[in-house]
Formats: C-alpha cells, sequence, structure tokens
C-alpha cells in the first residue's frame, strides 16, 4: 500500500542546516582521527627506527646510538629517513600488510616526506656526544664513587709530574764534571774528563736501553698496530647537530672521572687484554695515540717512571738511607782529592739509585703487584749493595698490598691527559674493536647518532596534508 508523504517549508528550510552540520561534524571527526592516527604512526616510526640500536655498541660498550649507515659503511641521514618512512607506510596502513577481514581504509593517508631536522652525532664537538652517554651510564651503573678515587689519585700523582729528575740528575753530573776540570786547572793538574766508576755510571747505561729494554726483559709484548690515516681522530668526520641544549652538561671534574672510571673499565691494557681486540693495550693507546701496541706502553711506562723517580727520590733525600750514598761519595772526592765536589757526587748517586727502584716500579707494575706512590724504608726494594746489578734483581722485591695498581697509575695518567685527550682515543678504538665484528668491517663512528628531531609529512586524499615534528632520543 503506497503512502504519501509531505514536507513542510519549515522543515526544507532547517534541512539544509542540518544537514550540513552533521556534514562537518563528520569531517571534523575525519581530520581529528587523521591527525591522532597520524601523531600514533609517527611515534611508532621513530620508536622503531630507535629500535634499530647498534647492537655492538650496546654489547661491547653499553651505549646506546643509531648507526645511519646501517651496515653499508656509507652512513646518512637520509638511510634513517628512509626507514622512518618505510615505518609510517606501514603504520598508516596496516591492512596491506595484515589480512584483516572487511578493513576499509576511510582515511587515505599517505606519507609523504621524513626530514631529520636535528641528529646528534657521537663524534660531535669533540666527542661531546658519545661523552655524554658514557656519563649517564656510569651516574645509572656505578655511581660517582669511583670517579672520586680515580681524580683522588690523579691529583696526588700530578705534584710528582712536574719534576724533571732524570734532567736534573743530568745537570748535576755536569756541574760536578765541571767543578772538578776547574779544580784540577787550579791545582796545575791535567784531566781527561774521567773520574773513578760511581753506581751513577752503571745505572745510566741501562737507562739508555730505555724502560722497556729493562723493566719487561723476559715478558712478551704485543706488536699489534692499527692503520694510521683512517682513524676518527685524523680523518675527516661527519658532523651533526651536537647535542640538545638541555642535554650539556657542565664540563665538571666529576663527569671526566666517570669517562676515565669507564675506559678502564671496557677497555684492555697490560695484564688486563680484551678478546678480540684491535689493540692489546687500549688504555696505553688512548693516553698516547700511537698506531702501535710497542709505543704506546713504551711511553706510558716512560710517564709511570717519571712519576715513581719523582716520589722516590724526594724520599731518598730525606731518608736515613742516604747516608750510604753519602758515605760512597766521600770516599771518590777523597780519591779524586777534591772534597768540594762530595755534595754533587752524593746527589748524582742518590738520583741513579731512585732511577733503579723507579725501574724495578715498573717491573713490579707490570707483574700485577702494587707499588705506594710514597715509599718509606719498609718498603725499599732496592738495597744500595745491589745497585750496581739492580737489573739481575728486578724480581727480587717483597709484595706490597697497600699502594696502587698498574690500574691505578693508568687512571692517574688519563687524569693527567685530561678528558679531551681520552675522549679522542676512545673513539678510535671504539671503532676498530667493533670493525673486528662480523658485518661491521666498514664501521664508522662517525655514523652513528643518538636521537633526532624528525619532521614528518602526510597526506589525506580526503582531507589535505599533515605536518608533525617529534624529538626523539636515546636517554
Amino acid at each position: 500500500m503506497k503512502e504519501n508523504g509531505y514536507m513542510t517549508v519549515y522543515l526544507a528550510l532547517t534541512a539544509g542546516i542540518m544537514l550540513s552540520l552533521i556534514l562537518a561534524v563528520v569531517q571534523g571527526a575525519r581530520i581529528g582521527t587523521i591527525r591522532m592516527h597520524v601523531e600514533c604512526c609517527a611515534d611508532m616510526a621513530l620508536d622503531s627506527a630507535l629500535a634499530q640500536y647498534h647492537r655492538q655498541m650496546l654489547e661491547q660498550y653499553e651505549l646506546f646510538f643509531i648507526d645511519t649507515s646501517y651496515g653499508t659503511g656509507d652512513p646518512s641521514y637520509h638511510r634513517t629517513e628512509e626507514q622512518i618512512l618505510h615505518y609510517m607506510e606501514k603504520n598508516l596502513r596496516p591492512e596491506e600488510t595484515f589480512d584483516i577481514p572487511a578493513a576499509r581504509d576511510l582515511m587515505g593517508l599517505t606519507a609523504d616526506s621524513v626530514e631529520l631536522l636535528q641528529a646528534g652525532v657521537a663524534t660531535d664537538d669533540g666527542g661531546s656526544v658519545l661523552k655524554y652517554h658514557i656519563v649517564q651510564y656510569m651516574k645509572d651503573s656505578r655511581g660517582i664513587s669511583l670517579a672520586q678515587d680515580i681524580l683522588r689519585n690523579g691529583s696526588q700523582a700530578q705534584q710528582w709530574t712536574e719534576q724533571d729528575m732524570e734532567g736534573q740528575w743530568d745537570s748535576t753530573e755536569e756541574s760536578m764534571k765541571e767543578e772538578i776540570g776547574r779544580k784540577k786547572r787550579l791545582q796545575d793538574q791535567e784531566w781527561d774528563g774521567e773520574i773513578p766508576e760511581t753506581p751513577s755510571d752503571v745505572v745510566r747505561q741501562t737507562r739508555g736501553e730505555g724502560i722497556l729494554g729493562v723493566a719487561a726483559q723476559g715478558m712478551e709484548v704485543s706488536m699489534a698496530s692499527i692503520p694510521d690515516q683512517s682513524r676518527p681522530s685524523v680523518r675527516h668526520l661527519n658532523r651533526g647537530t651536537g647535542l640538545e641544549e638541555s642535554r650539556k652538561p657542565a664540563d665538571g671534574l666529576v663527569d671526566n672521572g666517570l669517562l676515565y672510571t669507564y675506559i678502564l673499565d671496557k677497555c684492555g691494557y697490560w695484564g688486563a687484554q680484551k678478546e678480540n681486540s684491535a689493540l692489546a693495550y687500549e688504555a696505553e693507546y688512548i693516553l698516547q695515540q700511537r698506531t702501535g701496541d710497542m709505543e704506546n706502553l713504551k711511553k706510558t711506562a716512560q710517564e709511570m717512571l717519571l712519576i715513581r723517580e719523582a716520589s722516590n727520590a724526594a724520599f731518598l733525600f730525606g731518608s736515613d738511607l742516604r747516608g750510604q750514598a753519602t758515605a760512597v761519595a766521600t770516599a771518590i772526592s777523597a780519591i779524586l782529592g777534591i772534597p768540594e765536589v762530595e755534595e754533587l757526587l752524593e746527589a748524582v748517586i742518590l738520583f741513579a739509585w731512585a732511577y733503579a727502584e723507579s725501574v724495578k716500579d715498573i717491573r713490579i707494575l707490570f707483574k700485577g703487584d702494587k707499588v705506594p706512590l710514597v715509599k718509606t724504608e719498609a718498603n725499599w726494594n732496592t738495597p744500595f749493595s745491589q745497585l750496581l746489578t739492580y737489573r739481575f734483581h728486578l724480581d727480587s722485591y717483597t709484595p706490597c698490598e697497600q699502594g696502587w695498581s698498574y690500574r691505578d697509575y693508568l687512571g692517574a695518567l688519563l687524569f693527567l691527559h685530561g678528558a679531551d685527550s681520552a675522549i679522542t682515543g676512545l673513539m678510535d678504538v671504539m671503532e676498530s674493536d667493533i670493525q673486528r665484528t662480523p658485518g661491521n668491517e666498514a664501521f664508522r663512528i662517525d655514523g652513528l647518532i643518538d636521537g633526532m628531531r624528525a619532521k614528518i609529512r602526510v597526506t589525506s586524499r580526503y582531507a589535505g596534508s599533515y605536518s608533525i615534528e617529534r624529538l626523539y632520543e636515546y636517554e
């Protein structure tokens, strides 16, 4: 049965308004849904990008970074942008990936582009980005007490580095010879420049061999090396935008101490070599930054020797042991008939004695035992009677439980060299080690970023285009 219908003038007038309102509400709901969906997809895409952290940086150094080369050896922001764009496409249209029955695309979204506006590269500002994450890791996992220990050791060692004992030894001996020559001329005697052999002469001969030639005799020393010009410290590096202003810490001593502690925890050194590393003595490399293990160890041992010489000489000149050197100096000056040189001769003998004890100290450290920064008669290991043959008695000593280990002296040297040098050397070590792992032969540390500020542009075939910015980074 057919029914007749009618529309009033009032309904006709209001129907257009109501329909417009309904369509506006529907479109507003669509736009709001699109915006929310774009934000959620952007967050998921950037989360996914951060999830692609470099595995070896985490496994070896416990740090999160994205490798913008993605294993190709050619780092580029564009690769990361492509990754984020790929994830955006997957998130915007899940029905293309997953079998969703009766799925309909009501938003018609397409990711147009991704642009990285900011990204901090690990090597930016001399490695400040890398240092920031190291310090944060150490604060979270270890605390600051270890930093205080290494800073205290460094401060104590610093006073002994300002004295050139070997230079004073040389100048004192030269003064002694000049004085002997002057006295001989006053006595109208000819002098050929020779004086009776003293303990100083014997010790000086071994000094010319270098510290490793004596202190490491009989020990196996690594001869490994790394390529020179390919190191991050000498090549041209990729650059990013550095750390966000809100994340830049004050360059304080505690942060530096945490960096030094991290180096000793994560890097190998004499007596604690790291497996599958490019260099056996990585901490020594960070100090000296020479390409070969041998040279790095030699220069590091020499720096330790200078600290020990200054401390040992200061002890000898003020101890009762000095009397033995005085007696020998008195006898030799009497033989020469020049008592005026007794004091200079005594000083020369004491310098030589301090050097011999210092060489034994380095030997003790190489063997894994401890050496106090400041000696006493109880822990002095080189009797005066063995001075002429001291190199044959290097393994004759009493182990000391209270003192500094080789690691402690390394920490003090890191403090003395400074944080800027330490982070530069550490970047070389990190890159060379990771390059030895499968699939990372072309790894570059200046391809690592710690996050990004990204601008993502999306187009809807129903509601125009949208742009969103997000900052995502590792904490």
